[in-house]
């Protein structure tokens, strides 16, 4: 994508990778090394909506094709990745460090590191991880858990990670709860952020994701300083496969409320490190 600025409105994996609007980014995944099937069947067995709250809770746990099935599509011409951001997410640093390979020679929009998954049972990563993702040259994007983020944030800030999706969902018995009541755990990791930033705060390029379904909530978002705006749950309809028109006033507005700030992707090293063949 050729724009100085990406488009202000960004779909989160796993729904990007059935909802690509116009004017927005989709993000494909999330990515494991190895394929984790069963995802139709999790999906039936463990997506709930609870209306009084507005929330969706699920336990699907990460179930994708694996990335080799994404380098494939790719090699094939059958998916163009240059537009799109790719999120992956690693059980072990080989894991993580065979994602990110393959990343660096797919060249895609960006990556996001999925930091956290209440679904998997773990949080973990290894030392290196933020340096060697900032060394494949690609724009890096670390997506952050809503709670206990900041021992983590830290790491990837010191190792030249400026891009910040925050937050994935919260942990709850039934797995993770997204929606509407994230929302105020979302707004409140931004805020921690750019304290936790202190003098390098005008370097983040936060993403805010977490309950966005109508136009006040993006100005709610906008009003904290972030740079973009992320749906899932709001698209958790099979309307959307076929249509984008529920988007058009939410997409309107990001590009309106946070015309004028630095893009939400960080831009990438010129030249990449060959410190981590």
């Amino acid at each position: 994508m050729s724009l100085a600025i990406r488009p202000r409105l960004i779909v989160s994996a796993p729904f990007g990778n059935y909802v690509k609007p116009a004017g927005a980014v989709a993000t494909l995944g999330t990515f494991t090394a190895e394929r984790r099937p069963g995802r139709a069947w999790r999906i039936l067995k463990t997506v709930r909506y609870y209306p009084r709250i507005g929330a969706w809770v699920n336990k699907i746990g990460l179930r994708n094709p694996g990335i080799e099935h994404l380098a494939e599509r790719a090699r094939g011409g059958r998916l163009d990745v240059r537009d799109k951001l790719v999120s992956v997410h690693g059980f072990t640093a080989d894991d993580w460090y065979l994602l990110l390979e393959r990343l660096a020679e797919l060249r895609p929009l960006g990556v996001e590191l999925n930091m956290s998954c209440p679904n998997i049972g773990h949080i973990a990563w290894p030392l290196d991880l933020f340096e060697r993702a900032v060394a494949t040259g690609l724009p890096v994007v670390a997506k952050l858990p809503p709670v206990r983020f900041e021992t983590m944030f830290e790491q990837a800030l010191a190792a030249g990670v400026r891009g910040f999706h925050a937050c994935n969902t919260l942990p709850v018995p039934a797995g993770g709860l997204s929606g509407q009541p994230l929302k105020p755990v979302a707004m409140a990791c931004i805020q921690r952020l750019f304290e936790l930033a202190g003098a390098r705060r005008d370097e983040l390029r936060i993403v805010a994701g977490g309950g966005i379904r109508a136009v006040a909530d993006v100005d709610d978002y906008a009003a904290l300083g972030v740079h973009g705006v992320a749906v899932g749950t709001k698209v958790m309809n099979p309307l959307y496969l076929v249509t984008h028109r529920g988007l058009a006033a939410i997409r309107a507005r990001a590009e309106e409320a946070l015309a004028g700030r630095p893009d939400w992707l960080p831009a990438a090293v010129s030249e990449p490190s060959r410190a981590h063949p």
